[in-house]
């Protein structure tokens, strides 16, 4: 009997506690380049977008009390987005928009390591409260992929919800949100890609109170169609091989009601182009920046094109041999920025790299499903 108990014990704890191997690190490679803009061109719309806001679903027991879900899409319509979505934690919420795409928040532990599901088919409502192990978080992301379209890792820098050796080893996500109101995670990021993931970036407002100016349109997303008639497959993919850039507004215009903020976001310029010519990568802007940044490996600056008091519509970086990926962050006058997503080597031309599947350690696979 006592045999018997400690081995039902033991199945039992194995099965709570996943062990996968760590996804080695492996930079980008091969002889192409895959640019996610490529297919940008200067007919194309860019919709503003964001997937990160609460609205009061659960009542007096989360941050977003204050906030029906009538208010946010009044707000975020009223600042010109055409994609609204309300994130509530562990709850699909659903809107009354033209384009309802089903997103929420997971994750219920002390440290904040959350994460976004975009195209939810329904929500996974387990998470380990404690301190998470590199695995049991991995555990996470491999269940939220298989009922998610997409997977984003939420604010990962913040309060150590994700460190940096936990991003060189996890797999399996699709979007990093770089930017969010309560924490830039950009360093970060630039470690997820120098270890070969290539996740795409993500901005939100993480809005707790729509009431508050400066918890809208501080960070968003900007998405490129070329189509009058957009689906949630086309926003899925665009976010997936990367047609979409974030911006982070000034603080000046963070603080602006929501009348001024419209009329600085209309006024901002668009990303025009991103091409890769020849050895060249170019970018363009449909006004003017001020000093461009070109970022590579381990998030070194590669080149700065400095602000010299007039402006630039246009600036190029020449790709070098030894560089694996190179990203643009771009400060417009105003001191916003907007951030490219990385072209990246790639072994097949015009195919973005592969994410890495993570695997198991072999006993634990005996446990599977």
């Amino acid at each position: 009997m006592l045999w018997t108990g400690s081995f039902l014990a033991l199945f039992l704890l194995i099965r709570m506690m996943p062990f996968y191997k760590p996804t080695p690190e492996d930079p980008f490679s091969g002889p192409y380049w895959y640019n996610p803009y490529e297919h940008v061109v200067p007919g194309g719309r860019w919709l503003r977008a964001n997937f990160h806001a609460h609205s009061n679903a659960w009542g007096i027991f989360t941050n977003g009390r204050k906030n029906t879900v009538d208010d946010i899409l009044c707000k975020y319509d009223s600042l010109g987005y055409d994609i609204i979505g309300v994130s509530d934690y562990q709850h699909i919420t659903k809107t009354n928009t033209n384009l309802f795409i089903p997103v929420y928040e997971h994750g219920f532990n002390i440290l904040k390591t959350h994460q976004g599901a975009i195209g939810a088919r329904k929500v996974y409502h387990n998470d380990y409260i404690l301190p998470q192990t590199r695995s049991q978080k991995q555990q996470v992301i491999n269940k939220l992929a298989q009922h998610a379209e997409l997977v984003v890792l939420n604010h990962p820098a913040w309060r150590g919800g994700y460190s940096k050796k936990d991003i060189r080893q996890l797999t399996g996500y699709d979007l990093f949100e770089v930017l969010n109101d309560f924490w830039i995670s950009e360093k970060l990021w630039d470690v997820a890609l120098s270890g070969g993931k290539p996740v795409m970036l993500l901005g939100g407002d993480d809005a707790h109170n729509v009431f508050k100016q400066t918890d809208l349109a501080r960070d968003l997303t900007l998405i490129y169609t070329d189509s009058d008639t957009v689906t949630l497959r086309d926003i899925y993919k665009a976010l997936s091989c990367g047609m979409a850039y974030g911006i982070e507004v000034t603080k000046n215009l963070a603080r602006s009601s929501v009348i001024e903020k419209r009329a600085g976001l209309d006024d901002m310029p668009l990303l025009k182009t991103c091409l890769i010519r020849q050895d060249s990568l170019v970018v363009a802007l449909t006004g003017k920046a001020g000093h461009i940044s070109f970022i590579g490996q381990n998030g070194r600056l590669l080149k700065k094109v400095p602000d010299l008091g007039n402006g630039w519509e246009s600036a190029y970086y020449l790709l070098r041999p030894e560089d694996t990926y190179v990203r643009v962050r771009i400060s417009l006058p105003d001191s916003s920025r907007l951030y490219l997503n990385p072209v990246m080597r790639t072994g097949v031309k015009g195919q973005k790299p592969q994410m890495p599947v993570s695997q198991k350690r072999r006993l634990f696979t005996i446990f599977d499903k």
